[in-house]
């Protein structure tokens, strides 16, 4: 038996219904660890090319990292993966909660689904069985009454990863959630879920994978663990209204902040999660607002932004949530405006659906993102589609058959947490016109109402501009799944866990503007994160003190990785999913919407007079890993290195 993993994956053909155990070579985890990594692998070599999304011979991957389920601190990620029907490429999403940790207990580090069940079904795996089972009546139902009725009808300790009525009706913002509120929400995959009529994943298991070196494991994840055993410090309650007194000092000298002392970051999290960072995000010009054509300090002041950021979010907090393995617990369960419970709202929900449609009504935002948890939507996707809408009603620029459906106006959360609702119900209207997101919405309209969907190859963009950092717009642009911030994790570059990978290409991380060398610094970073988020780790990990990950690694698996093997399989990875986009005929870099590249530049504000500098950050990106800047193929010296001679076209 190998140690870290098991080396084994489960095959389900929903057509035939036929569920089949493999094992796969040691090699495989070598050269792409596990999550989307172990995804990229197979889903390039068994998936037909040009296989619709929606359709039988698309393959659906659940894939926990291969130190999921180890006990490692911030080890209880998965990944979920497939062609994306929102960009037509790869997709992959991650996520935490204890679905993952689960799946991997049952016994196996993947399942792979293909075909279309004729009914309803939902997948039940544990340490012994793994079998489909009837679920035409949890169709229908939304995800907490879902996820109640597989607990009632298995055992209360399930695990389960389900969609709720959007991806039923395949809305391409539909994403597949677990644990009532944590959601793999992008690149549309719970549409995905829903055209296979494959209602949920139910997963049980508790084993753990056998270690290589258990000892020396277990005091890795100690001393480390050890960073989180302090004394909160009664600072962390103060720094808000520090923040609020300096930000407008900060905004006018265009600082951009980074992440702090580990203890800070550690202390701040844990009281507010990232909902810390709404009001100074607006503030400093990160935070897209007024479907990005307003200026923060200017549009939504601190007056406004204050609400629904920090001290105001947590005022409702009844007990604090954590993915399994998390020291940090940065999630809540809070009271809802209902009365009901439900898990504290993110920052991309508190941006998305706040400031970006001018809305700071706290209650009417934490409502939108329930509905949106409930439904299976991603927060980010219908924040953006709702922004487009009132900017559409604002100009006129709304279909003729839709213009009198709602009094849709800036600021309103009444009429904003309406159209949610019909986005969410798919209604006949402006609910099923944006439930297909920005982009198809867009297309009914004229060149200049498309300039107002804002999103990179079909998918939304989230609430980080690449005006304020650059690098992230980079990692939009060109990631083969396109218009994700996690991408490139922004700021990361300058993290003490990165400095390794720095210094092993001789290389700095690149000034905020430096366009020249932003392209080779996100060459670095996001093979890093690649290879990282394969591992099933959590990227705020990054953020407090230095996680020795590799040493957990080569605890786990024996293999004695250094910096540059690992280096190497990150890359292989981004290469892998960049080839996957070139044979399914899409372009090596997604356009940009001229508001995010500053077109014309922004006259005041913390990012006046900037102009993304795309050319130069992408040709910088595309030749220090050394890919073809047309296709996003690797270039044959770097197939060769990472022995993926087979994806060139030549040797198909």
């Amino acid at each position: 038996m190998p140690n870290g993993f098991w080396g084994r994956i489960l095959n389900v053909d929903l057509t035939t219904g036929r569920i089949q155990p493999e094992t796969l070579a040691e090699k495989v985890y070598r050269d792409y660890l596990g999550g989307y990594g172990l995804g990229v692998s197979v889903l390039f070599d068994r998936m037909v090319p040009g296989a619709d999304p929606l359709g039988p011979d698309n393959i659906l991957a659940f894939l926990p990292g291969l130190l999921t389920g180890s006990g490692a601190p911030f080890s209880g990620r998965f990944m979920v993966a497939a062609r994306s029907p929102l960009t037509g490429g790869w997709g992959d999403s991650n996520c935490g909660g204890n679905f993952g940790p689960a799946l991997r207990g049952a016994g196996y580090d993947g399942v792979f689904v293909r075909g279309l069940a004729e009914r309803p079904v939902y997948l039940y795996l544990d340490e012994e069985r793994a079998e489909l089972r009837e679920a035409s009546d949890l169709w229908g139902l939304n995800v907490r009454q879902t996820e109640e009725a597989i607990r009632k009808a298995t055992s209360m300790d399930v695990r389960v990863a389900c969609i709720g009525p959007a991806g039923e009706r395949r809305s391409l913002m539909a994403g597949i959630v677990n644990d009532d509120g944590r959601i793999a929400g992008r690149c549309g995959l719970g549409a995905v879920m829903g055209a296979k009529r494959l209602k949920a994943v139910a997963a049980r298991g508790k084993r753990r994978q056998p270690l290589a070196s258990p000892e020396t494991f277990k005091e890795a994840a100690e001393s480390y663990r050890a960073l989180f055993r302090h004394k909160p410090s009664p600072l962390a309650s103060r720094i808000p209204a520090l923040l609020a007194r300096v930000l407008p000092v900060l905004r006018r000298f265009r600082a951009k902040l980074s992440s702090g002392p580990a203890q800070m970051v550690i202390d701040t999290y844990r009281r507010y999660g990232t909902a810390s960072a709404t009001a100074m995000l607006v503030e400093l010009g990160d935070a897209p607002v007024k479907n990005w054509m307003g200026i923060g300090y200017r549009d939504f002041p601190l007056a406004l932004s204050e609400g629904v950021s920090d001290e105001a979010v947590i005022a409702s907090v009844e007990k604090p949530y954590a993915c399994q393995a998390c020291p940090v617990a940065c999630g809540a369960i809070v009271r809802l405006p209902d009365g009901g419970r439900g898990l504290k709202p993110e920052y991309e929900t508190l941006a998305a659906l706040g400031p970006l449609a001018m809305v700071s009504d706290l209650d009417d935002v934490v409502r939108c993102g329930e509905i949106c948890n409930q439904a299976g939507l991603d927060t980010i996707s219908v924040g953006v589609v709702v922004a487009f809408a009132l900017e559409c009603a604002e100009k006129g620029w709304l279909p003729s058959e839709l213009k009198d459906e709602l009094a849709l106006d800036w600021g309103d959360g009444k009429v904003v947490l309406e159209l949610v609702q019909r986005i969410a119900r798919r209604q006949p209207g402006l609910g099923d016109w944006l439930a297909d997101g920005v982009q198809r919405a867009a297309k009914r309209l004229g060149l200049e109402a498309q300039e107002a969907a804002i999103h990179a190859g079909g998918q939304e963009l989230p609430m980080h501009r690449g005006l304020y950092e650059p690098g992230v717009a980079l990692g939009y642009h060109l990631d083969p799944a396109p218009g994700r911030h996690t991408s490139t994790n922004s700021g990361s570059a300058n993290l003490a866990p990165l400095a390794p990978y720095f210094a092993l290409h001789g290389r700095r991380p690149a000034g905020r503007y430096d366009y020249a060398e932003k392209g080779p610094t996100q060459a670095i970073v996001m093979p890093v994160l690649r290879a990282f988020d394969a591992l099933g780790l959590c990227q705020f990990a990054l953020l407090m003190g230095r996680p020795p990950f590799l040493e957990w690694l080569n605890a786990a698996t024996g293999w004695g990785f250094d910096e540059a093997e690992f280096f190497r399989a990150g890359k292989r990875i981004q290469v892998m999913r960049h080839a996957f986009n070139a044979r399914e005929g899409l372009p090596a870099r997604f356009p940009l919407p001229a508001r995010e590249r500053g077109e014309p530049p922004q006259a005041v504000g913390p990012v006046a007079g900037h102009t993304l500098d795309m050319d130069s950050m992408a040709s910088g990106y595309f030749a220090f890993l050394g890919l073809d800047p047309a296709t996003g193929l690797p270039l044959p010296e770097t197939a060769r290195e990472l022995g993926l001679e087979a994806v060139l076209p030549s040797s198909r």
